[in-house]
């Protein structure tokens, strides 16, 4: 299994994509959260979303959101994790799978905010002042963490097809289960 993170913005999605198009599943964290939220009739923007996910951790602990995603998965060895936000999270998808791979994606502010501008989510960020809010709080959740000790890092701060085949290059230098 490879468990993806990064700041938001930084370009997991598309590397999941790249991931999909040799063979991978997906499955997607922020799926889990959105879910859960609608079920409990949360707002779907960003700061509802957030406080939902955060309390969601205060309740039942802060690696909940990866025992909700893992129940979806289906074929470990062939999975790829969106959204991976602190290290409880990567243990959790290590009792799993002990072959686990952490990629951290990297790509600084200014560009993130331009690509969340860019995707049209309902519930992005919409000012780069609300971005650096998000920022705080995926860093108050430990990815941080997740990234400094990530197995494998890649940095995002060319084109997309340059991201693209810098993807497939990680994913083919990975070891076949």
């Amino acid at each position: 299994m490879i468990v993806v993170t990064g700041m938001p913005g930084a370009g997991k999605d598309e590397f999941i994509a790249v991931a999909r198009s040799v063979g991978f599943m997906d499955v997607h964290m922020g799926e889990s959260v959105r879910h859960y939220a609608r079920l409990r009739g949360i707002p779907f923007t960003d700061g509802d979303i957030g406080r939902f996910a955060a309390s969601e951790r205060e309740k039942y602990g802060m690696d909940i959101w990866a025992r909700r995603t893992a129940e979806m998965i289906r074929d470990p060895e062939r999975t790829v994790v969106d959204g991976v936000r602190n290290m409880e999270e990567v243990d959790a998808f290590r009792e799993r799978d002990r072959n686990l791979i952490v990629i951290a994606i990297f790509a600084n502010r200014e560009e993130r905010f331009r690509r969340i501008l860019g995707r049209q989510r309902p519930d992005d960020v919409r000012s780069m002042a609300e971005l650096v809010l998000r920022d705080k709080r995926e860093l108050s959740f430990g990815i941080g963490s997740v990234i400094a000790l990530a197995d494998v890092m890649i940095v995002n701060d060319g084109t997309l097809e340059e991201f693209r085949e810098k993807s497939r290059k990680v994913l083919q230098s990975l070891p076949r289960p």
